[in-house]
Formats: structure tokens, sequence, C-alpha cells
């Protein structure tokens, strides 16, 4: 392995960043000292026990600008059928690496469109961020993210700050309930109070259990009762789903299309539940077919050749500035800066610029990144993913930010991935997970990352 890169002098990311930091409390964690026990507990269902010691600082121009770039890439990732493939979503699902049984069961519901239900990951690279890859499904981490701000908030300092800033973040949760009572509503039924099932696999949902049950938690003061369970618990009742008994309006999903199709009992399984869900008309959020926009064959098709020719001179601006150079990653030639190159030979060439991830991996695992190998582990790696379903992407080299040291009272650099999450058309808050820089060329829960929050101001 070659040394890890530099670490760049600090800057902060904002003036409202420097504010905090210049303030007499600015190197100090910041923490309750009588956290409230059962927001403390939510959180720790959702987010674990590892927390950064300050949260982060969005001036209104970020935030603004943020939520029309993850808008403008969703409406390019909803394209891709039509601009690419002439409609064809079967061809579209071909492409993105589903295999034939997943395309069906993603497009067994002709017409049901994609939810707009996502968690973007991103990079701050000291001037702008820039987009690693978008989860777009209901099976997102970090949704409970809120409590931790309302947690920190309890901190005398912090809580003076916000209020002379006038800061504020949005309510992921209270964002994620209206989709889920417009989907309810939509059906029609009279029952004053949605009860919607959050599911998850069979198989998985010991791991998951924790999380949902801090989310049914949350859900509950915006009229909803959420009902923790797993696929096994399905019954079909009367023309209704139900659970324990109890019928279910609307079914929002933990499971995934690799969970449904892992095996051949998995998949026969996830062909009788789906089909007793149309029977009843119980809609799922969101519908399977989202996975197909959400992987990262999807994000390299926005840097395909066929695709750049159709974009609006706003459509390439978009693409250019938030989303790092991507292709998927095979034998041939592709357009690079410019000019057709073998893509392989570019990739060996260019080892410490790039990155190399599965398609549709999750958490960074497969994920080899160039500046952090020796030339022959890396002609190793892209030898591996040519013959695999990979994408190549421009690495990219986020700024480090100053958060306090428990011990020493001092600064010392942070590296953080940023999990903006879209709902509907709103950006709804941020998911914090960073390291100490230098520890790790992946940000991510299974590098034992911690978690943290984000306080956006409202001022122009």
């Amino acid at each position: 392995m070659t040394s890890a890169a530099p670490v760049p002098p600090f800057t902060a990311r904002n003036s409202l960043t420097a504010r905090w930091l210049g303030s007499s409390t600015g190197a100090t964690p910041v923490w309750p000292d009588q956290p409230d026990p059962a927001r403390y507990e939510t959180v720790l269902d959702g987010l674990e026990d590892r927390f950064l010691t300050r949260p982060a600082f969005l001036e209104a121009d970020e935030t603004k600008a943020l939520e029309k770039d993850l808008n403008g890439t969703v409406d390019l990732l909803l394209s891709l059928p039509d601009r690419l493939f002439g409609g064809d979503v079967h061809a579209y699902a071909a492409a993105t690496g589903l295999r034939p049984e997943q395309a069906r069961l993603a497009l067994r519901t002709p017409g049901q469109q994609p939810a707009r239900i996502g968690r973007a990951d991103l990079y701050h690279d000291g001037t702008r961020f820039r987009l690693l890859e978008f989860n777009l499904s209901s099976a997102l981490g970090g949704l409970q993210t809120p409590e931790l701000n309302r947690l920190l908030l309890a901190h005398d300092d912090l809580a003076a700050f916000a209020a002379s800033e006038g800061l504020t973040f949005p309510d992921t949760v209270g964002a994620l309930a209206a989709v889920i009572l417009e989907a309810a509503y939509d059906l029609g039924r009279s029952r004053e109070t949605p009860r919607v099932a959050l599911m998850d696999w069979h198989a998985g949902y010991a791991k998951t259990e924790p999380e949902i049950r801090a989310l049914a938690r949350l859900l509950e003061p915006h009229g909803i009762e959420a009902i923790p369970c797993h696929t096994g618990q399905v019954r079909e009742t009367g023309g209704r789903i139900t659970v324990d008994g109890r019928p279910i309006d609307v079914v929002y999903r933990y499971f995934t299309l690799g969970e449904l199709t892992a095996d051949a009992s998995s998949l026969a399984r996830a062909e009788e539940l789906l089909d007793a869900f149309t029977r009843c008309a119980t809609p799922l959020l969101s519908p399977l077919r989202t996975s197909m926009h959400g992987n990262k064959r999807a994000l390299a098709m926005l840097w395909d050749d066929r695709c750049q020719a159709t974009y609006t001179p706003v459509e390439q601006d978009l693409v250019h500035r938030f989303l790092p150079w991507t292709r998927e990653l095979r034998p041939g030639t592709a357009l690079i800066r410019g000019e057709q190159q073998d893509l392989p030979a570019y990739c060996l060439r260019h080892r410490s610029d790039l990155v190399l991830k599965p398609s549709h991996g999750l958490g960074g695992t497969g994920t080899a990144v160039g500046r952090s190998m020796s030339d022959q582990e890396w002609a190793a790696a892209v030898d591996t993913a040519v013959k695999e379903h990979y994408v190549v992407q421009e690495l990219v080299r986020p700024s480090p930010e100053q958060f306090p040291t428990p011990d020493t009272g001092e600064l010392s650099p942070w590296t953080l991935n940023w999990g903006a999450f879209l709902i509907g058309h709103q950006y709804a808050g941020a998911f914090l997970r960073g390291l100490p820089t230098g520890r790790g060329d992946v940000i991510s829960y299974d590098n034992k990352a911690y978690a943290g929050c984000v306080f956006e101001s409202r001022r122009t």
C-alpha cells in the first residue's frame, strides 16, 4: 500500500462554520450534560454510538443549490429509459445490470412510477459538493438524524449560536410522512389514521429491527400508525394485506431486489408476496423499479457519449460540475477528455486519480481506491473489475473540516461523507459520517465512521 494523501491546510468551509469555530466554545465538543433518555435511545437505535464532536453547518445558498442539483440529477436518472432506450424499460433494466428475474420483479407493475425517495452520498472538495452515488430507495439508513439535532440543542452554547444565527434543520421523518400519507389517501380509504407496515425481508429483520422500530415511533406524531415487521408476518385476509391481524394501507419497504432474488426459495416467496400486494391494491414505497435508477451503472450512463449528446446546456453543466467522471468499466474505448481512449489502459495510467466501485455494492464494499494501492495491486483490481460489473470514477478529494478533540481541546482534521436526503422534491436533511482524515479511503459504518448532523441557515 502507498502512503495516504497529504492533508491540505485547514480552511473553514463557509463563513457560518468559521464563526462557530472562532467562537469561545468552537474548540469544545458539543454534547448535552443530560441527554434526553428517550431521544438518546432513538438516536442510538438509528445511528449506533459514535458521534462527531460538533454538527456541520450549511448556509442558505448552499442548501438551495444542493436541493436544485439533487433534483436535477434525479430528473436525469429517471429520464434514462426514454433518453437512451426509446422508452424500453426492459432494455434499460438489462443495461443497469439487473438479472432477468430481478427485472421481472421490478417491472411487474406497469405504469408504477419510481419514487423520489433517496439519499445522495457526497464529498465537499472545498469548493462544491460532488456526488459519489445516489441511493434511490426506501431502504435508507440515517432517517432518524434530526433526533440528533434535537439532542444537541440541549447544549446551551450550540442553542445560543443556533438562535443568534437563525439556524434550523429539515424534519426528515416529517417529509417522509407526507409521502406516506399521500400514498395512503390516494387509496380513498376512510380510516383517519393510515397504517403503514415498515417491512424488511425476514432474513435481515433481526439486524434492522431497532432502526425500524425507532422510525415507527417517530412517524406516530405525524398521524401514521407504523408497524415494524418482516415479510414472514404478511397474510392476505378478506382482500387486505394484514400483519398480525391488522389491515395495512401502505408497505414501506426495507427489503431490496437483491434479497428477493438471492436464491430460488427467496424468489418464489417474493413472487407470492408481490402478487398479494397487487391483488390487495397495497402500494409499495418505494416501488422496486426505483432500484434501477439508483445503482452506479445508472450514474455512469450520465457520462455515456450518447447521453452527453442529448443534454441541454443546463444539464451538461450539472453533470460536469456535480457528478465526477464515471464510466462503466469494460474492454474497448470511451470518450475521455475529448478523445477516444482505451478505457482499461487509461485506468492503468491514472491509478492515483481513479476509484473502482461495484455497480450494486453498498457501504463501500468492494471499492478500490487507486492512490492507496501499488501499481501491481491496481492492475489486478482493474483486471478483475473489467470482468465483473464495476464502474470507474474520478477520485474526489474531500476537503477536511476541523473538529474538536475531546481529550486535548484542539482541532483536528476529519473527512465527511454527506448523506443528503431527497424526499419528494425536498432536500430533507443530511446524515453525516466522518473519520479522522487519513484513517480510511471509504467513510462508512463498516469502517467505524462517526455519525453527525447538520444545521442550516435560512438567512440569505
